[in-house]
């Protein structure tokens, strides 16, 4: 098995790529800052270049600034934001010709916590993860006609 990892923060990176390594699978790690456009298309040609073209997208990047809106920041909301919904949608978009190409591939994008309403605390937060679900369905009305599936997953808190 071939899988590619991308992560901020190197001593994840190498942690998690060792665990992967433990099931016999070859790992290419891969620092990226997922809200940097230049960062994801440089990380998704070493990608194609060293791997080949993805068959699976396992979007799982998150951040989340918790406050009200007298307390958070726009350059906070924008950092949440970058990373929550524009990661995910400029990763889908690097790895949808491929699939398309082939006739098939699976995307999911993972969110903690996607209730259906706001909450005070974390309700810009919540507008982050609202934007990923509403991306995850786009594609699958999109894509799943063309042999590729969409997944949306939530691990709902209590």
């Amino acid at each position: 098995m071939l899988v590619a990892i991308l992560a901020r923060k190197a001593d994840y990176l190498r942690a998690l790529a060792g665990e992967i390594r433990l099931s016999g699978a070859t790992v290419l790690e891969l620092s990226c800052d997922v809200s940097d456009r230049t960062q994801i298309t440089e990380a998704f040609s070493a990608i194609r270049t060293d791997l080949g073209e993805p068959e699976v997208l396992l979007y799982n990047a998150g951040s989340g600034t918790f406050g009200n809106i007298t307390e958070i920041a726009p350059d906070e909301y924008e950092v949440d934001w970058r990373v929550n919904a524009f990661g995910a949608f400029l990763a889908a978009k690097e790895v949808a010709p491929g699939m398309i190409k082939r006739g098939r591939g699976h995307h999911a994008l993972h969110r903690g916590d996607s209730r259906r309403e706001g909450r005070a605390q974390v309700g810009l937060v919540w507008t982050c993860e609202v934007a990923m679900r509403g991306l995850a369905q786009s594609l699958a009305r999109d894509l799943g006609p063309k042999g590729i599936h969409v997944a949306w997953i939530t691990s709902m808190a209590a």
